[in-house]
């Protein structure tokens, strides 16, 4: 019996619920599990550390979490599984790439080292142009949002629940848009309106970044500063989540370099196209949707993290 077929004839005959063993690789001293339950099926294995690993791709997740084993006893696992409604041989191929040790361990030494490594290996080998969201994007929307917190006001982030203007406080309005690229200072506006607020002043607030490695901010550090600040990350954490930025993900671990933070009023000297650009106040006949490119070279300018006010 080959290892797939074993992982297979395990699902068919688990008591769902509990890991159970894979007898071929027990025997070898390479011990791994099958698991079964109502939600999900896969295979286990049990590591040790605190790291949280929690991605997914396609039909397939990897996770860490506390497994229940045979006997009942509970301990740290490394779980590979699906939410499909039927078996396949190809999950269990790919469950099988995951348990199998290789030749003296080697390929269960490397995975125990970096789960991560092997997961990202295998969505490049699918094809998957694994290609990370925007997550500067969302990060922007954050580090703006903790910027503002200070000020005292009743704020919210909208940026997730596709309002209007990522965020909204007492007095006003606030566009974000964040980019990586350093010698351009040009931002996209998605519609004709998007920069004609009706009853608040508007603000828009570009975030310059530069990818890094090891140090600079990430998702999951503005929040613990968010927090600190005593605003409730009740509600981001649920829109973070809607958004596939699940707790334990790496992406939110992801560090950018913020060189700063460009503020900039949106008043009749800045160039927009609003509802005025258009005879009648219309769009042409024909015409659904409009999206433009702005330059800020010159325009008027506060950083929020400089405090200084010029142009640039």
């Amino acid at each position: 019996m080959t290892l797939v077929e074993e992982i297979l004839n395990n699902w068919n005959t688990d008591i769902p619920g509990y890991a159970h063993s894979i007898d071929s690789l027990e025997k070898m001293g390479y011990p791994a599990w099958t698991i079964l339950n109502s939600e999900e099926y896969g295979v286990v294995l049990a590591i040790e550390g605190s790291e949280d690993i929690n991605e997914a791709f396609a039909n397939a997740r990897i996770v860490s979490k506390e497994v229940v084993f045979e006997g009942g006893f509970v301990r740290r696992a490394l779980t590979l599984t699906s939410s499909s409604a039927v078996i396949e041989e190809t999950f269990a191929s790919l469950c099988a790439a995951l348990v199998t040790p290789g030749s003296n361990g080697e390929n269960r030494g490397k995975i125990m080292e970096s789960p991560l490594e092997w997961w990202r290996s295998w969505k490049k080998m699918l094809g998957n142009k694994n290609i990370d969201p925007r997550i500067y994007d969302v990060l922007g929307e954050l580090v703006v949002l903790k910027t503002m917190i200070p000020l005292g006001e009743d704020i919210s982030w909208n940026g997730p629940d596709r309002a209007s203007y990522d965020i909204e406080m007492e007095s006003k309005f606030v566009e974000v848009k964040s980019t990586i690229v350093r010698d351009k200072r040009e931002v996209t506006i998605s519609s004709y309106f998007q920069l004609q607020p009706e009853n608040k002043p508007l603000h828009l607030v570009l975030c310059q970044f530069e990818p890094s490695l090891f140090t600079g901010v990430s998702i999951d550090s503005v929040i613990d500063d968010i927090s600190k600040l005593g605003y409730n990350t009740s509600s981001i954490e649920k829109k973070l989540q809607e958004m596939g930025f699940e707790n334990g993900m790496s992406s939110r671990k992801k560090t950018f370099v913020l060189h700063d933070l460009l503020d900039y009023e949106i008043d009749d000297d800045f160039p927009r196209v609003t509802t005025e650009s258009f005879k009648g106040g219309v769009l042409p006949v024909g015409i659904t949707k409009i999206t433009y490119t702005v330059d800020l070279s010159g325009i008027q300018v506060v950083s929020l993290l400089q405090g200084a006010d010029n142009d640039i």
